[in-house]
């Protein structure tokens, strides 16, 4: 049974989530072991069309979305439309068995990783970690934004 955790729509977004897209769950349990303390950040959601509405709630999130044969073809169309809808989102490809082959395709997609194994998931958190820290606030003043945006912003100094 998988541990679904939508975020509700009265829920003001000023943090950026993690999407995981799947039908079994096994690939959340392994993400939720290598992030440790930061696994409830996790947003687990069952089809692309819930992943769409989760990146609307929290449109700087990083999804993982699972790749299998019966969906190959829907997520080479979602991805570029996540990617220009929501531009600081990012994706990464979780691949079954059945289409190890499709990962030049999805690269030239957009994902910006791609992973054979469940195994792997601790690989990534890195990147996962980097992204979460750096994805824009919806509820900050723009020059507080563009601040937080910059690669130097913890050590810049700030005006009285």
């Amino acid at each position: 049974m998988l541990n679904c955790e939508p975020i509700s729509q009265d829920e003001p977004m000023s943090t950026s989530r993690m999407i995981i897209c799947e039908k079994t769950g096994r690939w959340a349990v392994a993400f939720r072991r290598a992030l440790g303390e930061e696994r409830e950040l996790i947003v687990q959601v069952r089809g692309l069309t819930d992943c769409t509405r989760q990146l609307a709630l929290s449109p700087g999130s990083i999804v993982a979305a699972e790749v299998t044969a019966g969906n190959l073809d829907a997520l080479l169309v979602a991805v570029p439309d996540w990617l220009r809808r929501f531009p600081h989102c990012r994706v990464i490809a979780m691949l079954e068995s059945d289409v190890l082959a499709t990962e030049t395709m999805l690269r030239e997609a957009g994902v910006v990783a791609v992973l054979n194994a469940t195994r792997e998931a601790p690989s990534v958190i890195r990147l996962i970690q980097r992204h979460l820290e750096s994805a824009p606030t919806d509820d900050l003043p723009l020059e507080q934004a563009i601040q937080r945006s910059l690669p130097w912003a913890k050590w810049a100094t700030h005006p009285a």
